[in-house]
């Protein structure tokens, strides 16, 4: 076997390995659909230009550029969900009682989820957890529970395991705050704040 054959099929199997691990990935809710897309285009495009190095005689130049190219791991991280901001509305009052981080949604924007998600939660259903596509890569997350509803803004789509950590949290959130939420009116400088490590370290990431 040639050397420029060997290194074409080392890095075919190099790429399959990444595949099954990134669909591995999405199974377990630690990437999102859209960063899974991304991802997976990528490696079946250096998957192709694998099989075509290997087909064929070239010299091995696109097999170099694919190579050479930015690391995924720079793709990964420029794509992975990130909380940017936060907003906690209270079902009682109706008001914004807190706003973290860049917290800029026009209440338009919100308006129509939240007026769905508060008949759900008069109605005692149970409110899955919604997520809409906003412009320039960001994402709005609706979690609600009896008292509020937390809004986080993510830059890029967060993934299964980021929206499963948003609902423990906002569960603790409410069960540490009952006093003051079961109040018409809210005071949010007297409230604890679970997620606001989740916020700030994202912010830094």
């Amino acid at each position: 076997m040639s050397q420029k054959r060997a290194k074409a099929e080392a890095f075919k199997a190099e790429v399959e390995e990444k595949i099954q691990n990134l669909i591995g990935e999405f199974s377990d809710g630690k990437i999102s659909r859209e960063q899974f897309n991304l991802l997976y285009d990528r490696y079946n495009g250096q998957l192709t230009i694998a099989n075509e190095a290997l087909a064929s005689n070239s010299d091995g130049q696109a097999l170099k550029e694919v190579q050479n190219s930015v690391p995924t791991i720079f793709v990964r991280e420029a794509t992975a969900g990130k909380a940017v901001g936060m907003g906690i509305y209270h079902h009682r009052s109706g008001q914004i009682i807190e706003a973290l981080g860049d917290f800029d949604v026009p209440v338009a924007q919100l308006t129509p989820a939240l007026n769905t998600i508060i008949g759900q939660v008069e109605q005692e259903e149970f409110v899955e957890p919604k997520t809409v596509s906003l412009e320039r890569g960001k994402w709005l997350l609706f979690e609600a529970r009896k008292h509020t509803t937390v809004i986080t803004i993510f830059q890029n789509e967060p993934s299964a395991i980021q929206i499963r950590q948003m609902q423990r949290l906002h569960h603790d959130f409410e069960r540490a705050n009952h006093r003051f939420l079961t109040t018409d009116t809210v005071d949010g400088k007297s409230l604890a704040y679970p997620f606001l490590v989740f916020v700030q370290k994202k912010l830094k990431g």
